[in-house]
C-alpha cells in the first residue's frame, strides 16, 4: 500500500483519545460524529487494501516468465520478506469494526445501566445491560487488537528500513530505531519470524542479532564452528608454568644495570648544560627500559654482555670526563672541542642503545603480528561485520566460478 503504516498508528491513537474524552465529558454526540468520519475513512482504506491484496495474490498465482534477480540486489532482498497487505487489511477492518461496535454499544450500555439503577428488580433491563456490556467489550477488544496489529506492522516496516540491503543487524540497533527495549524487539522479531514476515529469518545463538537470509546464517554457523574449534584447541594447550624467580646471575646483571642508571643520573645532575642534560636524560630512559625488559624476560640477559662490559662503562667514563672538564673555570679550545666530541658520541650511543632495545622486542613484535592476524580472523567470525561478511561472500562466489 502507498499509505504509510504510521497513519494506522495515528488512527488508533485518535480513536482511543476521542473515546476517552467522550467518556469523561459524556458528550456522545461529538463522539459519534468524529469517530464515524475517521472510521469511514478507515473502512474505505481497508476495502482498498483488501482489493490490492487480492489483486497481488492473483498476479502471483498467474504463470509468467521472469528473470532471476542477481544476488544482493534490491529485488533479491525483497524476496526475504513476506507480504503485509492481508495483515494490514485485517488490522484496519478490526480497528474499524471494533470502533463501530464500540460506538453502537457504549451509549446503549450507559442508558441501560442508568435504567437498571433507577428501576430495581427489572431482570430484563439488567440482562440487556449485560448483553450490551459484552458487545462493548468485544468492540473494545477488536479496536485494540486492530490498532496493535497496525502498530506491529508499522514496526516491521521500520525494521526493514533499518536493515536496508543488509541481511543481518544487531537487535540493539533495531531497538533504537523503534525506541523499545532489546528484549521487546527480540520477542517481537521471533513472532514476526513465526508469522512469516521474515521468510528466512534467524536469530544468532546469543539472540543479539537478526539474520534474514539462510545463506548469511550458514556463513554465521560456519564461522561459529570454526571459532569454537579454535577455542577448544586453545583449551587443550598446556598451561604455561609460572616464571621462576631470577637466578643469581640474572639478578647480578640487574643490580649492575641499576647501578649504571644511578651513575648516569648522578652525572646528569653534575652537568648544568640544557642540551647535554637532554641527551643524558634520553640515555637514562633508554637504559632503564633495557633493564626493565631484561627483568621481565631473563632469557635476554646474555644479549646484554657487551652492553654491560663495554658500552655502559665507557659511557660512564665519558660522562665523568665531561663533568670534570665542564667544571673547569677556564674553558679553552681543547676543552670545548673535547666536550663537543663527547656530546656527538652520546648521540651515537643513544642511537645504538635504541637499536638494542628495539632488537630485544623483535620476538614480541613477531608474536603480536601473529596475534593481530588471528584476532582479526576471530572478530570477523564472531561478529560477521559488513566488510568481513562481504569478503567471505566474494570468496565463496569466486570459488564457485572457478569450479
Amino acid at each position: 500500500m502507498s499509505q504509510d503504516y504510521g497513519d494506522w498508528d495515528d488512527l488508533g491513537r485518535n480513536i482511543q483519545e476521542i473515546i476517552d474524552r467522550a467518556v469523561n465529558s459524556r458528550d456522545y454526540q461529538k463522539l459519534n460524529q468524529t469517530v464515524s468520519q475517521i472510521i469511514g475513512r478507515a473502512v474505505d482504506r481497508g476495502s482498498e487494501a483488501v482489493r490490492k491484496a487480492m489483486d497481488a495474490s492473483a498476479r502471483s498465482a498467474a504463470p509468467r516468465c521472469r528473470q532471476e534477480p542477481a544476488p544482493g540486489s534490491a529485488q533479491n532482498i525483497a524476496r526475504l520478506y513476506g507480504s503485509t497487505g492481508n495483515q494490514t487489511a485485517a488490522g484496519i477492518l478490526k480497528a474499524a469494526g471494533g470502533g463501530i461496535l464500540t460506538l453502537c454499544m457504549l451509549p446503549a450500555f450507559l442508558s441501560l445501566l442508568i435504567a437498571s439503577l433507577l428501576i430495581t428488580g427489572n431482570g430484563a433491563v439488567t440482562f440487556s445491560a449485560l448483553l450490551t456490556l459484552a458487545g462493548l467489550g468485544c468492540g473494545i477488544w477488536l479496536l485494540c487488537s486492530g490498532v496493535h496489529k497496525l502498530q506491529w506492522l508499522s514496526r516491521f516496516k521500520v525494521y526493514r528500513r533499518i536493515l536496508g540491503q543488509n541481511t543481518h543487524c544487531a537487535l540493539e540497533k533495531l531497538a533504537r530505531g523503534v525506541r523499545k527495549s532489546r528484549e521487546f524487539v527480540r520477542r517481537e522479531v521471533r513472532q514476526m519470524i513465526d508469522a512469516g514476515l521474515f521468510l528466512e529469518g534467524h536469530l544468532d545463538r546469543e539472540e543479539t542479532c537478526l539474520i534474514t537470509s539462510d545463506e548469511t546464517y550458514r556463513y554465521y554457523e560456519q564461522s561459529r564452528r570454526q571459532l569454537e574449534q579454535r577455542q577448544q584447541e586453545a583449551e587443550k594447550q598446556p598451561t604455561p608454568a609460572p616464571k621462576a624467580a631470577p637466578s643469581s646471575a640474572v639478578q647480578d646483571v640487574l643490580n649492575r644495570g641499576n647501578a649504571f642508571i644511578a651513575q648516569i643520573r648522578s652525572c646528569n645532575d653534575a652537568i648544568p648544560g640544557d642540551e647535554i642534560s637532554r641527551k643524558i636524560s634520553r640515555m637514562e630512559t633508554i637504559v632503564r627500559k633495557i633493564f626493565e625488559r631484561a627483568q621481565a624476560h631473563p632469557e635476554i640477559v646474555p644479549d646484554l654482555k657487551k652492553l654491560m662490559d663495554y658500552y655502559l662503562p665507557m659511557t660512564i667514563k665519558l660522562l665523568n670526563a665531561y663533568a670534570d672538564m665542564d667544571a673547569q673555570p677556564i674553558q679553552g679550545d681543547t676543552i670545548e672541542n673535547s666536550k663537543r666530541e663527547i656530546e656527538t658520541t652520546l648521540d651515537t650511543l643513544n642511537v645504538a642503545f635504541e637499536r638494542l632495545l628495539d632488537d630485544l622486542f623483535a620476538d614480541t613484535a613477531l608474536d603480536v603480528s601473529s596475534d593481530i592476524s588471528v584476532l582479526n580472523t576471530l572478530l570477523a567470525q564472531e561478529g560477521l561485520t559488513d566488510d568481513e561478511l562481504t569478503k567471505i561472500k566474494k570468496q565463496k562466489v569466486s570459488e564457485k566460478r572457478e569450479i
